[in-house]
């Protein structure tokens, strides 16, 4: 039989879900600085273990007793680390849409507007000096590792070098992406992933064509 303390456990994970529980466990992790090969050896489990557990994997409730003294942390406070059933799922619609450009993220907004732009304002503020349009949807997890971008190319990129992958999508127009010195030409609806520490940037097409628009989708490492 089930020790009450087994039962109120079981009872909670039941009510918040394996998704809900690996989340906030995996949060509480990350807020420790913790990698998951820590908390493995801590836990006396192995990593494809934790991993199970934080991925919303449905476990043995004696994974989730270990992980969670692994990071000090008393079962019965899974239910009041946040409410986060909402936050299994980001959106972004388009009066989410910010501008800026992405040789100066930290500049501001493109035109200093803080509101979607057309397509002749975001031209306006290339005009203006902006090198490459890119608006960053907000549809990013907390904590999550996935960071998607759209790309507008009105003219070469700097070059660019960063942990992770990288996966891109021609959204229209045509593109080329340089990785390694090596340059690739897309065409609307082709797609390139790479590891984004190689050297890479982005290539309009050719000068009388509109500027593609890309999907960029990168998985920070």
């Amino acid at each position: 039989m089930q020790s009450p303390s087994a039962a109120g456990l079981r009872a909670l994970v039941d009510d918040l879900g394996p998704v809900i529980v690996g989340q906030r466990l995996r949060r509480a992790r990350v807020r420790q600085s913790l990698s998951i090969r820590d908390v493995a050896a801590k836990a006396g489990l192995s990593k494809t273990s934790v991993v199970k557990l934080e991925s919303g994997t449905p476990v043995r409730l004696t994974t989730i007793l270990r992980v969670c003294e692994a990071l000090g942390l008393h079962s019965g406070r899974l239910e009041d680390l946040g409410d986060e059933r909402e936050d299994v799922a980001a959106v972004h619609h388009r009066a989410d849409d910010r501008w800026r450009d992405m040789a100066d993220i930290g500049g501001g907004f493109l035109l200093g507007a803080d509101r979607p732009l057309s397509p002749t304002e975001r031209e306006e503020a290339v005009l203006g000096g902006a090198s490459l349009p890119v608006c960053i949807v907000r549809s990013r997890l907390s904590g999550g590792r996935v960071l998607p971008s759209i790309l507008e190319l009105h003219a070469p990129s700097e070059v660019r070098s960063h942990p992770g992958e990288e996966f891109v999508y021609v959204l229209s127009g045509r593109a080329q992406i340089e990785v390694s010195g090596r340059v690739h030409t897309l065409e609307e609806g082709e797609s390139i992933t790479f590891w984004s520490a190689a050297p890479h940037r982005y290539l309009p097409g050719a000068s009388d064509e509109p500027p593609a628009r890309l999907l960029s989708v990168r998985v920070d490492g």
